[in-house]
């Protein structure tokens, strides 16, 4: 009886943690799904990119962009907006950080003021926005 009591609790807090892990985190790791989740989350414009900006920030010194998804719109009548860069290769990624967190402080300064801002790195990609437009992207 103390072996299967012992066994569900062990169980239990196993999978507590994976309902954690699972419930935090970024938007979404495939951009075409980023992109159908802003649409389905009430972000009114949202587009994916892979010409434009990846170009963009390739002039400026970024490289190794596969595409970038962006959103803007209202959620629950507040300012919600949302870039995910995803690189081709974590290093990338890694690559660009601080070049990436220097324009994410130009954007946040014309968010609203009340808006959570976030911005943040995982694996091959980095986003940042609003708490609700990342949110909305999972």
């Amino acid at each position: 009886m103390k072996n299967i009591l012992r066994f569900a609790a062990v169980a239990m807090v196993a999978i507590m943690l994976c309902l954690t892990l699972a419930s935090c985190g970024g938007p979404n790791a495939d951009p075409d799904d980023a992109l159908a989740a802003l649409k389905d989350n009430g972000i009114s414009w949202a587009a994916k990119d892979s010409t434009i900006m990846p170009g963009l920030l390739k002039l400026a010194g970024v490289d190794g962009i596969d595409c970038v998804v962006s959103g803007t719109g209202k959620i629950d009548d507040e300012y919600a907006h949302v870039t995910i860069i995803y690189f081709e290769e974590k290093d990338d990624a890694n690559d660009a950080w601080e070049k990436i967190q220097d324009e994410s402080e130009d954007q946040k300064k014309e968010a609203d003021e009340d808006s959570e801002w976030v911005c943040k790195k995982s694996g091959k990609m980095i986003y940042y926005g609003t708490k609700d437009a990342i949110n909305a992207a999972k």
